[in-house]
């Protein structure tokens, strides 16, 4: 039996913000949405809006996902907590930098996180298979805790693409062939077996709600297999 537990999970990558704009690494240091991110945040809530009659509204406590939880609940009505287990990958040292600099001051690193090494984390940082597990422990735990029928995370582009890689039965290494573009929506249909939640993705990163104007520009940053920084 699964009665109270979530059956659909949709995760919100939070609206841009200029260290996006700039291809700086953000990671879990706090940045807050620029006016692109907060009308796409908007954007993004009038979709949830119409979507989604009732749920549960879980957002990182970072200030770039608390902005896009903002005109969710005012569109909703849900009510919104924080939780800080679904914040963006810990870059250490390199949060902060763009990814120029980083290819300038640590070339081998930069491409073992290109190759997916689920051994490499930057000085400070957590290790692509940590962040990994971490992403999949807290919304595991946040489903199987939720008394709705829905449950929303306005999350990070890290955290959307380790879920998928979870419900795709991908590892780190395997090459992203996807996109998480800021306030797109992902989307998990979920059931249970043996009490425990299967996660069935039905979409990510659809930002096909948004206008052209607010629609991320393709990037050039070199993210190859690792989950999107953001």
């Amino acid at each position: 039996m699964s009665l109270g537990k979530a059956k659909r999970l949709l995760l919100i990558r939070h609206g841009e913000t200029d260290w996006n704009a700039q291809g700086r690494i953000q990671g879990m240091l706090d940045v807050p949405l620029n006016a692109v991110g907060l009308q796409q945040a908007a954007s993004a809530a009038a979709e949830i809006a119409r979507i989604v009659d009732i749920a549960d509204l879980v957002s990182s406590d970072l200030v770039r996902t608390r902005e896009t939880t903002i005109p969710i609940i005012e569109a909703t009505g849900f009510a919104s907590r924080f939780d800080a287990r679904i914040r963006e990958r810990n870059f250490g040292v390199l949060q902060g930098k763009t990814y120029a600099e980083w290819r300038t001051a640590d070339a081998e690193g930069m491409a073992r996180y290109n190759a997916g090494d689920p051994d490499y984390g930057p000085e400070g940082g957590e290790t692509a298979s940590g962040f990994l597990e971490r992403c999949v422990d807290a919304v595991t735990d946040l489903v199987l805790g939720s008394k709705e029928k829905a449950l929303i995370l306005v999350t990070h582009g890290g955290v959307v693409s380790s879920i998928y890689r979870h419900s795709q039965g991908l590892g780190c290494a395997s090459a992203r062939t996807w996109s998480v573009p800021n306030a797109s929506i992902s989307e998990w249909r979920v059931e249970y077996t043996n009490g425990e939640p299967i996660f069935y993705c039905d979409r990510v990163g659809d930002d096909s709600f948004l206008t052209d104007d607010l629609r991320e520009t393709v990037s050039d940053q070199p993210i190859i297999h690792s989950a999107y920084v953001a």
